[in-house]
């Protein structure tokens, strides 16, 4: 009886082998794991196998010629693309049904594999992310020309004698100054001042496994007031908006198109100085749109299989809420010469919303992406050298400005999506689960310019406030440390007391 039992066991166990083989026997995109050139290529594999797998069980067939009942309308076109990559790996290994291959190599599945991807999305991150850091140098550089010459000629606690010599200011009366603590403010001068300020961004992103490589500009136009409340305090306002666009490079990567970001924002803030230390805080609130073009394009050799060429778009928005407090000391070295080390804290709470994106030709490649919830928290070491010089044309004041930034929330994250005529029919199981490329925790911005006071404020009539105080500046940045990314900004501006 004994060995009758475990001849039972040993046939029921062969037979669910059989079972199970006759199941699975033939090949799938996943029989290549590891083989693949990327881990891009590899998820998008896991991705495709899985929808396939689970419109299989949905009545969709290997054979199906047209839409069924059981796999109908667009469902049917979600399934003839994931059947055909499918039946690519089927081919390359020899097993399962071919007849809707690519007659394609492993290499060229990979790339069909990555085209499918739509690893694109996570470039949205990085436009809003240079949108605010732009507006948060236009915050530097407004709290730069304050604390430089609100008035008259006072320059960071120097200014001009009644011999137009540059001299300290507490050598001068205090109604020459009154930007320092302890200063009488005069009120001859004008507490309200506008500005302006432009800036050009470009630069460019190497491929990755994870990401695509890009070239990107952009221009940024940055406006607003300030109000000198007393010696001390400043508040204002910064109004800010910039487009930018992204051109992905199909030298370098499997993709073509891009993005165009249309991005705008509001930044209270206010600043706090005394005879050596500042300190200023803002809030701000920043909204992207975005339009973004993703081709999808890869060849058949299979003469029963039409060539993939279609183009995926979509516009979404984003929203970011951001916060700004430095602290900063003035080292006066000589009477023209100022170190002055600080310290900020920057932080982010991004928002993309969840969007669809239409395939132009109807060819089923356009995805649903989940909604995007991204948090930044950034310490900035930074060291600003400051040269001042006095002649009959002004006041000019060269500088080298080194900022060393840590990020603080530089873990990986992943971008959800599913194939959209798909979405009501499949799991969790097979979403698309896109990588991005960590963030490096450690990056620099290098900066050279040159501000200037090229007109101070003067009484039109008399008893009047003294305005018409021009200041400007100029500057280069280039940030450095970021793998395989490269950004350079040109700035200007300039501020006018009303």
């Amino acid at each position: 009886m004994k060995n009758t039992s475990n001849i039972c066991r040993v046939s029921l166990l062969l037979n669910g082998l059989i079972l199970l083989a006759s199941t699975t026997a033939h090949a799938d995109l996943l029989s290549f794991e590891g083989q693949y050139q990327s881990e891009l290529e590899e998820l998008a594999a896991i991705s495709n196998q899985a929808t396939y797998d689970q419109l299989k069980a949905k009545g969709c067939q290997d054979t199906d010629r047209a839409a069924t009942e059981s796999c109908s309308g667009t469902l049917f076109i979600v399934w003839n693309n994931v059947r055909e990559l499918v039946h690519t790996a089927n081919e390359l290994s020899n097993e399962g049904p071919t007849q809707y291959s690519l007659d394609s190599d492993l290499e060229g599945l990979g790339f069909a594999l990555r085209w499918t991807a739509g690893e694109e999305f996570s470039s949205q991150e990085s436009m809003a992310d240079s949108f605010v850091s732009g507006q948060l140098n236009s915050l530097a550089s407004r709290v730069t020309a304050l604390r430089s010459g609100a008035r008259g000629f006072n320059i960071t606690g120097l200014a001009i004698d009644s011999n137009d010599q540059l001299v300290r200011s507490s050598h001068t009366s205090p109604q020459q100054s009154g930007l320092n603590s302890g200063d009488e403010t005069n009120e001859a001068w004008s507490r309200l001042g506008g500005f302006i300020n432009a800036s050009y961004t470009y630069g460019d992103q190497r491929a990755s496994e994870r990401e695509d490589a890009f070239d990107f500009d952009g221009a940024e136009i940055s406006a607003g007031l300030d109000y000198r409340v007393d010696d001390n305090w400043v508040v204002g306002a910064i109004l800010g908006y910039q487009q930018q666009e992204i051109d992905f490079d199909s030298s370098q990567s499997i993709v073509d198109g891009g993005v165009t970001m249309d991005a705008f924002s509001i930044m209270p803030f206010g600043l706090y100085q005394s005879d050596d230390w500042y300190y200023s805080l803002s809030v701000g609130y920043q909204q992207g749109q975005f339009e973004t073009e993703r081709a999808i394009r890869y060849p058949s050799i299979n003469p029963n299989v039409g060539n993939t060429d279609t183009v995926a778009i979509s516009d979404n928005n984003s929203d970011t809420l951001s916060a700004n407090l430095a602290a900063g000391y003035t080292f006066r070295v000589a009477d023209n010469f100022i170190i002055e080390p600080s310290l900020t804290l920057n932080y982010q709470d991004l928002s993309i919303d969840q969007y669809q994106e239409t395939d132009i030709k109807n060819d089923g490649f356009d995805f649903i992406v989940d909604a995007q919830k991204i948090k930044s928290l950034e310490t900035v070491l930074g060291l600003k050298t400051q040269y001042i010089v006095s002649s009959d044309y002004g006041i000019f004041m060269p500088y080298i400005d080194l900022q060393f930034y840590t990020q603080h929330e530089d873990d990986e994250r992943f971008i959800g999506a599913v194939y959209a005529n798909a979405a009501e029919q499949i799991t969790d199981d097979a979403r698309f689960l896109l990588p991005t490329n960590s963030t490096d925790p450690n990056y620099q911005i290098f900066g050279v310019g040159v501000a200037a006071v090229i007109r101070g404020a003067q009484q039109t009539t008399f008893g009047s406030s003294a305005s018409g105080g021009i200041q400007v500046f100029l500057n280069y940045r280039e940030l450095k440390g970021i793998d395989d990314y490269n950004q350079k900004i040109l700035s200007g501006g300039l501020r006018y007391e009303f």
